[in-house]
């Protein structure tokens, strides 16, 4: 094994923290809008998804007019530019459930409004806020799961709004929630991993490293995919949190990756995907991806859709993991890439618009620039 001349971890940390937290503040500059991440939630015959300037958008999927666009709260908690956000971020994609729709916000609020008309269901909490929301939600039976940056991960009735239970963790909370049975899996800053029950929040184990968490988990066949700052990608055993291997890289695996055919294609921001056996982690293949990967992976068919910062769009075959170019944005991603029938729909965070894509065709369906 040879060695190379790598910065060191700590460094990389440092400056990596720096510049997401510029990009969720939005304070690059006076008057800045607050940025967002949101991907698209294909529901029924729309395309529902957070915009940057602070409304929740649904679209007709199949030709890109707007149904309706709300404007969520007009200020934020914590977001750090007093004075100057005039709009809120939205990061999490939204979740619909039983014809309700879901979505966070960096404001500190979880909305629920009725798919068919746009029209308010409820708002946690009523008055005030809790910490800003990065994290998505999970809807889970009865209930739904969020998270914010105070660190505290919560369950919501999703007739009413009403809290259900909390649970305070050590330090924020970045990553969206993911439900596995009984389990609500949760990352965060204070290096851990939570699993908690699903009924009572209580804790049923945590699993800790040296470092951060802020990807969302993945959760397959009774085993946890989830990457850290410290450049690893960990697999946890559902049951009980032990790990069942771990894979080092260069960068961190900032995309939530994908499992398909026994194999693990993980994103890493060094512009790579790495082709994993699901089973003992093992690098099966790496993928050049010719740019940094943020924006986390979908799978359509037999391919696994990736899209990178600067907006090419690739597909990988799950069995040959052969990769072909479907098109190139040209402008920056971040949002996870969504996948519904044949189309793939791309949310971009550089001159805001909506893609959706043939991948088969490589054609471009239709756009809607957000205004």
């Amino acid at each position: 094994m040879f060695k190379t001349n790598r910065i060191p971890k700590k460094v990389v940390l440092l400056f990596s923290l720096i510049g997401i937290l510029v990009v969720l503040s939005g304070c690059i500059g006076s008057g800045q809008k607050p940025l967002g991440w949101s991907g698209i939630l294909i529901s029924d015959n729309d395309a529902i998804f957070g915009s940057m300037t602070g409304k929740l958008i649904a679209l007709n999927k199949d030709a890109s007019t707007p149904r309706y666009q709300i404007s969520l709260e007009t200020t934020t908690n914590g977001g750090g530019c007093a004075g100057a956000v005039t709009t809120v971020g939205i990061y999490g994609t939204p979740v619909v459930s039983d014809g309700v729709i879901y979505v966070s916000t960096y404001g500190g609020k979880v909305y629920a409004y009725n798919q068919a008309d746009g029209s308010l269901k409820w708002v946690y909490p009523g008055t005030g806020s809790v910490s800003a929301i990065v994290s998505g939600i999970a809807p889970n039976g009865d209930k739904i799961f969020f998270a914010d940056t105070n660190g505290v991960v919560y369950a919501l009735s999703k007739a009413d709004g009403q809290k259900v239970w909390e649970y305070q963790t050590g330090a924020k909370i970045w990553a969206s929630p993911a439900v596995a049975g009984d389990l609500v899996i949760v990352p965060g800053f204070d290096k851990k991993v939570y699993a908690l029950d699903i009924n009572t929040g209580s804790p049923v184990w945590t699993f800790e490293t040296q470092s951060p968490f802020a990807s969302a988990p993945v959760v397959d066949n009774g085993v946890v995919y989830v990457g850290c700052f410290d450049r690893n990608l960990y697999a946890l055993d559902l049951e009980d949190g032990s790990q069942k291997w771990v894979f080092e890289s260069p960068n961190w695996f900032w995309a939530t990756p994908v499992v398909a055919d026994g194999k693990v294609f993980a994103p890493n921001l060094d512009g790579n995907t790495y082709v994993l056996d699901a089973l003992t982690g093992s690098q099966i293949k790496v993928i050049d991806m010719t740019d940094e990967v943020a924006s986390s992976p979908a799978l359509l068919g037999d391919n696994v859709i990736v899209a990178t910062k600067t907006g090419k769009i690739f597909s990988i075959n799950v069995s040959s993991m052969e990769m072909k170019a479907v098109t190139d944005l040209a402008l920056k991603v971040i949002a996870p890439v969504t996948v519904s029938g044949e189309v793939v729909y791309i949310h971009t965070q550089e001159d805001e618009t909506v893609y959706a894509i043939n991948p088969e065709s490589r054609t471009i369906i239709w756009t809607f620039v957000v205004s």
